[in-house]
């Protein structure tokens, strides 16, 4: 069975391996894992969930929360635990606490060639709003922009 938790400081090790041999993810050094761990005076603050099947990390998802708009900036399903449901589990924990804080919608940007994770968002409800265009480094490759409302009206 898979719990979700906040992450803590003592999953780095884990977060970081699982990081580490995921290319989609963004490679952070520990140093930003441990920042966006501690709470901001500023008004934006991170959702930082961890997925564990015993103890062992199935996944983790960063989530960033910026007055109304919560933007997903990583996440992360190990390999043994992908088409499980345990990347949607992720999302639907952050735009669940996001929704708490006040979050009127969830957004994020992917590799325009990343198609098996446009389809995973697509499923969870959310939508092509755009492309920037060369957004991304090695290899050069356009954003795909996705997003949806997390009001229950819209």
């Amino acid at each position: 069975m898979i719990a979700i938790r906040a992450m803590g400081a003592h999953d780095l090790d884990q977060v970081l391996a699982l990081e580490g041999i995921t290319p989609e993810a963004p490679h952070w050094d520990r140093a930003v894992y441990e920042r966006l761990l501690v709470p901001d005076e500023s008004g934006a603050g991170y959702i930082a969930l961890a997925a564990f099947d015993d103890r062992a990390l199935a996944g983790f998802i960063v989530a960033r929360q910026i007055l109304e708009v919560c933007e997903i900036e990583s996440i992360a399903v190990a390999e043994g635990f992908r088409r499980m449901g345990v990347g949607r589990v992720l999302l639907d924990a952050v735009s669940r606490r996001a929704q708490a804080l006040g979050t009127e919608r969830i957004q994020l940007e992917v590799r325009a060639g990343n198609q098996n994770a446009i389809r995973f968002y697509e499923k969870a409800g959310l939508t092509k709003e755009g492309v920037r265009r060369r957004y991304y480094r090695s290899p050069e490759e356009d954003a795909v922009l996705m997003g949806k409302s997390l009001n229950s009206r819209d």
